[in-house]
C-alpha cells in the first residue's frame, strides 16, 4: 500500500463517511473508528456458530468472524492466542496492560517489587474499568509519575503517604486498586473522604472572621459523629455528601455575618429570621445541624426556628405494589440488578441504602429455600423471586472481585443510591415506594396548615409523641400470605402486564 493511497480519502464501507482508511477488507475500505468498533464485537457467528470475534458482515448485515468474511487480517494476540484488536507488538489489550504496569512500576533494575505484583495483575484483569480506560490512565503523565515514586519507594505504600502527596488526582484510583491488589487494608471511603475534604476546606478558610468556630465545628462536632458512626458500622456516601452540605451551609452562614457586621453571640431573632427565611428547605435542614450546635454549645443565643417539612409523594396500594412484581418478575427485557432490588424495596420494604448494602454472603441456600439476611432472623425468599435473586448472586460470584450484590462502577464499592434510584424510577416504580421510611403527611390542611408552617418550635422541645403512621411501604407481614400473592403472580393471576 502505498503512502499517497494511505493519506487519500475514501469511502467507508461501514458508516459511508469520506476518511483516511485503516484497513481495506471485503466490504471495502474501513476507517479507523469502524476498525475499532468492529474489533470489539464478540458473540456467536451466523456463519458458522462458533464463539468468536465478529468483525465481518453477511450480506444480511449479520455480524460474522473473519473466516467467513474473508478478512485477510488476522486478529490472535501472540501472546495468549485471544481474539481482539491487537496493540503494540502485535498483543491484546490485556497482555499490553500487563506489559505497561510492568514498565510503569519497574525499580529500576527491570523487576517489580514482590509487594507491588499484585497491583500488576489487578490493572491487567480489573473487571470494574474497561481496559481501554485503563491504557489511557497508565498513559498519562501524572500517572507516570506516582507509579514510579511508588516503585522506587520515594512514595511508601500506606494511605498516609498518599494522603501527604502533592498531585492528588490519580490518588484515589490507585488507592482503590491497592487496596483491590491486597497491598492496602481498606479503609472507610467515606470517613477518609471527609477529612480529607475537610483538611483541605479549612485551609482555605484562613483568615476568616468565623474560622475558629467553622473549625470547632467541622473538628469537634462532625468529625467525632462521624468517628463515632464509623466504629458501629460502615458509614454510606451519603453520610459523607450530607456532612459537607452541612459545613458548607454553616460557612455561608457565618460569611453572612460578617458581611452584615453581625456576631453570632449577639444574633437577634428578626435578624436570623430574615436570614433564614430566604433559604430552601434543603438548605434549612443542612443548616439546622450547625445552628443546633451553636446553641447547645451557647456560641449562639436560643433562638427558635421552625423544622423543615419535605413534601412526600402518595403511598402505593397493595394491588400496585402486585402488579409492579409481577412485571419485575416477568421482565426478561430488562437488567437482572435492578429488578432484583425492585423486588427487595417492595416485598421487605427495605430503604435503598440498606438495599446496596447486601452482599454475597447475605444471601444463604438452606434445605427449605433461600433466605436472606435482612436482619435477625433472616427473611425467607419467597419463589420466583428466590431464582431471580440467585441468578444475579450467580453472575456476580462468577464476575468475581468484591461482594456486593449491586456492584458500583467504583473499586471495591457498590453501586450508587442514585444510580439505583433512577433505575428504579426507568422500571415503574414511583418516587414514592423509594421514600418507604417516611410517612404521608398528617398535618391538618387549609388554613389550619398555613398557621402550623408559621409556627415557630425551639429546636429543643420537641412536641408531644404522635401515635403511629403508616409507612409507604409496609413489609408484607406473614411469609405464607407472601408466598400465596407471589405465587398468584407467578401464575398470571395478579400480573397486569
Amino acid at each position: 500500500m502505498s503512502s499517497v493511497e494511505r493519506l487519500a480519502e475514501y469511502e467507508c464501507g461501514r458508516c459511508g463517511r469520506l476518511r483516511r482508511f485503516f484497513d481495506r477488507w471485503p466490504d471495502g475500505y474501513i476507517c479507523r473508528p469502524c476498525y475499532i468498533h468492529a474489533t470489539r464485537i464478540h458473540g456467536t457467528c451466523a456463519g458458522c456458530g462458533r464463539q468468536r470475534l465478529l468483525p465481518g458482515r453477511d450480506t444480511g448485515g449479520s455480524a460474522i468472524c473473519r473466516d467467513c468474511a474473508a478478512v485477510p487480517r488476522s486478529f490472535d494476540c501472540v501472546r495468549c492466542g485471544a481474539e481482539g484488536r491487537l496493540y503494540y507488538r502485535k498483543v491484546c489489550i490485556r497482555c499490553r496492560l500487563h506489559d505497561l504496569a510492568a514498565e510503569r512500576l519497574d525499580d529500576g533494575t527491570g523487576t517489580v517489587r514482590p509487594d507491588l505484583q499484585p497491583l500488576v495483575a489487578v490493572l491487567a484483569s480489573c473487571y470494574k474499568t474497561p481496559p481501554g480506560s485503563r491504557l489511557a490512565w497508565l498513559n498519562l503523565g501524572r500517572t507516570k509519575q506516582l507509579l514510579a515514586a511508588l516503585a522506587t519507594g520515594r512514595v511508601a505504600v500506606d494511605h498516609a503517604a498518599l494522603d501527604v502527596y502533592p498531585d492528588q488526582r490519580s490518588i484515589p484510583y490507585l488507592r482503590a486498586l491497592l487496596v483491590a491488589a491486597g497491598c492496602l487494608p481498606d479503609l472507610d471511603r467515606a470517613m477518609h473522604n471527609f477529612e480529607t475534604w475537610l483538611r483541605n476546606r479549612l485551609s482555605k478558610l484562613a483568615g476568616h472572621p468565623h474560622e475558629r468556630v467553622l473549625r470547632q465545628f467541622g473538628v469537634w462536632h462532625q468529625l467525632s459523629k462521624m468517628r463515632a458512626k464509623a466504629q458501629q458500622q460502615a458509614l454510606s456516601p451519603n453520610a459523607r455528601t450530607y456532612a459537607v452540605f452541612e459545613f458548607n451551609r454553616a460557612v455561608e452562614f457565618c460569611t453572612w455575618l460578617a458581611e452584615h457586621d453581625h456576631r453570632l453571640d449577639q444574633l437577634s431573632q428578626p435578624t436570623f429570621d430574615r436570614y433564614y427565611g430566604g433559604l430552601s428547605t434543603a438548605y434549612r435542614q443542612s443548616l439546622r445541624g450547625f445552628l443546633n450546635w451553636a446553641i447547645t454549645t451557647k456560641r449562639m443565643p436560643r433562638l427558635q426556628f421552625a423544622r423543615p417539612r419535605f413534601r412526600t409523594g402518595e403511598a402505593l396500594d397493595q394491588q400496585r405494589r402486585l402488579d409492579l412484581l409481577g412485571h419485575l418478575l416477568d421482565g426478561d427485557d430488562q437488567r437482572l440488578a435492578p429488578r432484583v432490588a425492585g423486588c427487595i424495596l417492595l416485598l421487605y420494604a427495605q430503604p435503598i441504602p440498606r438495599i446496596l448494602a447486601i452482599t454475597l454472603d447475605d444471601i444463604v441456600r438452606t434445605d427449605t429455600g433461600v433466605v436472606l439476611r435482612l436482619g435477625d432472623p433472616p427473611s425467607p425468599v419467597p419463589e420466583p423471586f428466590a431464582d431471580l435473586l440467585l441468578r444475579l448472586a450467580d453472575q456476580r460470584a462468577q464476575a468475581g472481585g468484591d461482594r456486593w450484590l449491586f456492584s458500583g462502577r467504583s473499586i471495591g464499592q457498590p453501586m450508587s443510591d442514585r444510580g439505583l434510584a433512577r433505575r428504579l424510577r426507568d422500571l415503574g416504580i414511583p418516587p414514592a415506594s423509594r421514600a418507604n421510611r417516611r410517612s404521608p403527611p398528617t398535618r391538618p390542611r387549609g388554613s389550619c396548615a398555613r398557621r402550623f408552617a408559621r409556627t415557630r418550635l425551639p429546636p429543643h422541645d420537641h412536641p408531644p409523641p404522635k401515635p403511629p403512621r403508616r409507612r409507604h411501604l409496609e413489609p408484607l407481614h406473614h411469609h405464607q400470605d407472601l408466598t400465596n400473592q407471589i405465587t398468584r403472580l407467578d401464575d398470571g393471576a395478579c400480573c397486569s402486564t
